[in-house]
């Protein structure tokens, strides 16, 4: 229902802007050579003035940007311990040369007051 009903605003929407230049052709036919240039003329005018005022935003833009980029800080990393996790008894596994992880090392956490939490496993 939707797409009838926006293919039908496009439908008036054509029709109506047919109208209106065949209207304004009709009335560009009327008007002399003098009056039609002097319109061109203003129309280019404007067109071509508004090419520094695009530039003078553009630069402010990118200087915002730049300005907003050279004061961000990097946040400092999570004041959380990582958790510990303490395994009793069972086996252990065969050792495996450890990847590079996207966590950060443990020199890096932050020193926190705030009680640490231990979970044991395998105790009954």
């Amino acid at each position: 229902m939707k797409e009838r009903f926006f293919k039908f605003l496009a439908l008036i929407g054509t029709i109506a802007a047919l109208v209106a230049g065949v209207l304004i052709a009709q009335r560009v036919n009327e008007l002399s050579n003098e009056t039609l240039s002097l319109a061109g003329g203003m129309l280019l005018g404007c067109a071509v003035g508004m090419v520094p005022v695009a530039l003078i935003v553009a630069v402010g833009w990118f200087a915002l940007k730049w300005h907003q980029a050279s004061n961000h800080q990097p946040q400092a990393p999570s004041s959380q311990q990582p958790p510990i996790v303490i395994v009793a008894g069972g086996q252990t596994l065969p050792y495996q040369p450890q990847m590079p992880s996207a966590l950060p090392q443990a020199a890096e956490w932050q020193h926190s007051h705030e009680a640490r939490q231990y979970t044991i496993l395998g105790e009954d």
